[in-house]
């Protein structure tokens, strides 16, 4: 399972474009660093929907683009904002999506 925590990015080079990074690597997985997905304002660039997480957060609309991977490491990741475990069907199909023939 994945965590599905929603971060405040503070990745200096990033922050403008992207907020909020939600991680995604399995609990299974313990490396030092997280998979993320960048996550953006909805709406800025238009999204794919297939492999785009769109959710609310604080009355704004996200998205998270599964084709816009990244890791950090986890010293760079504050406490989690929310946890998102509603999105966890929609990753699992974007996934399936992008690597699944």
């Amino acid at each position: 399972m994945s965590r599905l925590n929603l971060y405040k990015n503070h990745l200096q080079e990033l922050v403008d474009s992207y907020p909020f990074l939600l991680d995604i690597q399995n609990d299974q997985m313990q490396v030092g660093t997280r998979i993320v997905a960048l996550v953006r304002k909805s709406g800025i660039i238009t999204d794919i929907s297939i492999t785009t997480l769109k959710f609310s957060y604080a009355g704004e609309q996200y998205s998270a683009s599964l084709l816009d991977l990244f890791t950090v490491t986890e010293r760079n990741l504050s406490a989690p904002l929310a946890q998102l475990d509603h999105l966890k069907a929609a990753l699992t199909n974007a996934v399936d999506f992008i690597f699944v023939d």
